[in-house]
């Protein structure tokens, strides 16, 4: 039998040639392990007597069971229709179905299974980390060594001047030091906040408390100073000098630049940095109000680093290489040693994670020569990023990333194609993109702000242009804040230029209350808006299928007329109509 004659596998057949926007069987894996995450999480945070752990340690068990139990059934009724019917020929077709459809199901469930016992284990951890018990009791004070995973940010607690982000490595509590890895959240006060860095070890003296609100559980209100046990690493020390020389060149600028540069490069606003300066910086009071018009804008996403700094950046290294006649190996190498350093730059946040899983992830596809898949790469993304660290579930804003991220990956293309008979290339696109990812995100959105922005697609459409040279100023400055001030004073002055275009969307579209629309609240908000753009969706599909069909009847189905788009119409009308004014004979 020639090569010719043979046939590939049956799912090989059906899924040739399918564009990646449109493959989408890891998603029912992605959507498994979110849930399961979510529901073990759930489930272990329900009250038991006592909270014992062992308690905890039984309803994971018990669902366990349940889940495996469930998936056995499952699997058995939606494999036996398609076992069972078929004769002769389409026998075979039958079984081979089954066999997919059952891979398909065990992929899904042995993942599920993964995500339980990765979710269970990190509770039960958490559960029994001392800062925990130590949490139970507000008033007591205790000894507490801490690293730094994040930026000293400023706060809104009262008495305190800062807040930041670590891991627990230890506390004393009465007289006994214990281990811990428990993340917290640790309120200190000046002078204590200016000696902080990412990834130094700290000592302070506190209370620890359960958190009132936020992502971050514990919180750890410092009495005192802050003691330095361990500086950061050599090149953690780097990056800490590179920042704060970059704030500080930043704090030269107008209001608008000081606000909004460091937040475009760093994902960080301005007046929140906390940076040690002659002068006292920008007011609060035009800061919050900027920010509150971003946000009514929707436009605030661009404060939020994700994905588009990880694409600019790869896209530069790409066209080095190209230049450069790099294999595609040595590029792969490059971009692997890029991208943790861009990480290391970037204010660590949920949408970084997202970005940076992803974008290493998609270095496999460039080191066997395809072209990336992103919707692949999206849900393994959540796969790996929820096995690694459950709490992204529910995270808003690693939700809030790959909603968008999932938009523009199976929609974009179409929408782009379709609004580009209404409107040029250049707008077509931004435009396209701005709209998909609104789309899908926008149930995540009302679920932290019960809030729709009215015209956040021509903030969007207007600020576009100038996000990508904002980015790569700002990043340029921040590389060369610490040897070279005055090329970074120049650079951080042109990237604030283009913010300015920024300050003049948000002043023009979100200075006003009635820019935003008010929703429901919570769950059945984000129910009542995904009903609500499916059934946009499902007109404008009819109305689509409508107009096909009446042009089947008026050509008796021979084809379908020929229309000029509707920019090309709109330039006809307005030159003949400037044409028609030439015309005319104007008295006076």
């Amino acid at each position: 039998m020639g090569m010719r004659t043979m046939t590939a596998p049956v799912c090989d057949r059906e899924h040739r040639g399918i564009a990646g926007s449109r493959d989408l069987r890891m998603l029912p894996v992605a959507v498994g392990v979110w849930s399961a995450t979510l529901l073990t999480r759930w489930i272990c945070s329900q009250p038991g007597p006592g909270h014992d752990v062992f308690w905890q340690h039984g309803r994971m068990l018990q669902m366990a069971c349940l889940a495996a139990a469930s998936a056995a059934i499952f699997i058995a009724l939606v494999l036996t229709p398609f076992i069972m019917k078929g004769t002769g020929k389409d026998h075979g077709l039958a079984v081979a179905h089954a066999h997919r459809t059952l891979c398909t199901l065990l992929t899904v469930c042995f993942a599920m299974l993964a995500a339980t016992l990765a979710t269970a284990a990190r509770n039960l951890t958490e559960h029994a980390d001392p800062v925990n018990v130590s949490a139970s009791s507000s008033t007591e004070r205790v000894n507490l060594t801490f690293t730094a995973r994040s930026l000293p940010l400023a706060t809104s607690m009262r008495g305190y001047d800062c807040q930041v982000d670590g891991n627990a490595r230890s506390v004393v509590r009465h007289d006994v030091r214990r281990p811990s890895s428990r993340g917290v959240r640790v309120f200190a006060r000046q002078p204590a906040c200016g000696r902080i860095a990412q990834q130094g070890y700290y000592a302070i003296v506190g209370t620890i408390q359960e958190a009132a609100y936020g992502e971050m559980p514990i919180w750890v209100l410092a009495d005192g100073g802050t003691m330095t046990v361990k500086d950061p690493p050599a090149p953690w020390r780097a990056i800490h000098r590179m920042r704060m020389a970059f704030l500080q060149t930043t704090r030269g600028l107008d209001d608008q630049g000081v606000v909004l540069v460091p937040g475009v490069t760093l994902g960080v606003l301005g007046h929140d940095a906390m940076v040690h300066c002659a002068d006292g910086g920008v007011d609060d009071e035009y800061a919050e109000l900027l920010q509150e018009q971003c946000r009514r804008a929707g436009i605030m996403h661009l404060m939020a680093v994700s994905g588009g700094h990880y694409a600019l950046v790869g896209t530069l290294v790409m066209a080095l290489g190209a230049r450069l006649h790099w294999n595609r190996f040595v590029k792969a190498g490059a971009l692997a040693m890029v991208y943790p350093m861009l990480t290391m730059v970037l204010a660590p946040s949920r949408s970084v994670t997202r970005a940076m899983l992803m974008s290493m992830l998609s270095l496999g596809f460039l080191v066997l020569g395809r072209r990336r898949q992103n919707v692949h790469l999206l849900c393994l993304t959540v796969v790996f990023g929820l096995l690694l660290d459950p709490s992204l579930a529910s995270s808003y804003g690693f939700a809030l990333s790959c909603a968008a991220v999932f938009g523009l990956s199976t929609a974009c293309t179409r929408m782009t194609a379709w609004v580009s008979h209404l409107l040029p290339d250049r707008l077509a696109k931004p435009l396209a993109a701005s709209c998909c990812a609104q789309l899908f995100a926008g149930p995540v959105q009302i679920l932290m702000d019960n809030k729709v922005s009215i015209w956040s697609l021509p903030a969007n459409l207007l600020v576009a242009p100038f996000v990508n040279a904002a980015t790569i100023l700002g990043l340029c400055s921040l590389f060369v804040a610490w040897m070279a001030p005055g090329v970074s004073r120049f650079l951080a002055w042109a990237c604030s230029q283009c913010t300015t275009v920024i300050e003049y969307a948000a002043r023009l579209f979100g200075s006003e209350e009635s820019s935003t629309l008010a929703w429901m609240e919570g769950i059945p908000g984000a129910a009542v808006l995904i009903v609500t753009e499916l059934t946009a969706w499902v007109l404008i599909v009819c109305i689509g299928d409508l107009l096909r069909a009446y042009d089947g009847t008026v050509t008796n189905g021979d084809g379908r007329p020929l229309r000029m788009p509707v920019r090309e119409r709109l330039t006809q009308w307005f030159e003949h109509t400037f044409e028609m004014m030439g015309w005319l004979t104007w008295r006076r």
